[in-house]
């Protein structure tokens, strides 16, 4: 009869293996409500896009929920139970660890300024800054989140965050180096952006995976800076919940949006890794 450390033995030979899984799963479960056109139905059927919305973030937190709470660690473990439950919390999501919950916290915050401070700097550089926060205060509308913006970035901000910066990221850090196991989350963290292509063109989801991929190399530093995933969760939620007005910059040229998009996904990751790093030397000086 398998014991947990049997089942959990052999997630950490195949970590590879189990990370891919883990992302296909993810990702099919995630886009359930896409691949019914839930929203269009609704919208069909004439009613008010508010009601819309609840029930798609509804569909899909809940559909976040069961997979990183149930299907997932039955994936990872073949069975359940609490012991199994209690173990995948502790050491696959890594909810706290380390770095006290305050701080974690804290680190998000910082990643997050840094990148609305780049954004900034860049739509000057460019002279397209815009800052029109009317964008994520305003009420929803047709093919406008507004401010039900707010309550839609919690499912990135979890179950992304859970799934790809603690499960993936933690299942790989087992058998492999830190900067491999960074690497391989983000680029899975990527190419599950290719579930964009139910409604987008090859072409935009192409750039989100490269800029989801960048992103989530300085969400991994962070979370294994931190020992646990809380710094992920806060940063992602912020730049997903207030980072609209800061990309919505007032220009149509194709080449100075290319410019300004493409910066910002390269600066943002390389920045943040960068200022993480002196903040964590230098925490480990003082404490020395």
């Amino acid at each position: 009869m398998r014991t947990v450390k049997d089942n959990k033995r052999i997630m950490k030979e195949y970590p590879l293996i189990s990370g891919i899984l883990v992302t296909i799963v993810f990702s099919l479960v995630l886009s359930i409500n896409l691949i019914l056109r839930l929203g269009d139905v609704l919208n069909d059927a004439g009613f008010p896009e508010i009601f819309i919305l609840v029930i798609d973030f509804s569909v899909r937190f809940l559909s976040g929920a069961i997979c990183v709470t149930l299907i997932i660690p039955l994936i990872l473990y073949f069975s359940l139970s609490k012991k199994i439950l209690k173990v995948y919390v502790k050491d696959d999501i890594r909810i706290r660890q380390n770095v006290s919950i305050s701080r974690s916290s804290l680190v998000g915050v910082l990643s997050a300024l840094c990148f609305f401070v780049i954004c900034i700097i860049m739509a000057l550089f460019l002279g397209v800054l815009s800052l029109d926060f009317s964008l994520i205060l305003s009420y929803p509308t047709e093919g406008f989140a507004g401010w039900f913006i707010f309550i839609y970035a919690l499912i990135p901000a979890l179950w992304e965050e859970m799934t790809f910066r603690g499960v993936v990221l933690n299942t790989v850090l087992g058998k492999y180096s830190e900067k491999i196991a960074i690497l391989v989350s983000s680029l899975l963290f990527g190419l599950f952006h290719f579930t964009n292509l139910l409604f987008e063109p090859l072409e935009l989801v192409f750039f989100y995976f490269i800029m989801s991929t960048l992103y989530g190399m300085a969400w991994g530093y962070s979370v294994v800076k931190c020992g646990n995933v809380i710094p992920g969760i806060v940063a992602h939620y912020l730049i997903d919940a207030f980072g609209l007005p800061f990309i919505s910059i007032q220009s149509a040229e194709q080449a100075i949006v290319g410019t300004f998009f493409m910066s910002i996904s390269f600066l943002y990751p390389l920045v943040t890794i960068l200022l993480l790093y002196y903040v964590f030397s230098f925490r480990n000086k003082t404490r020395g």
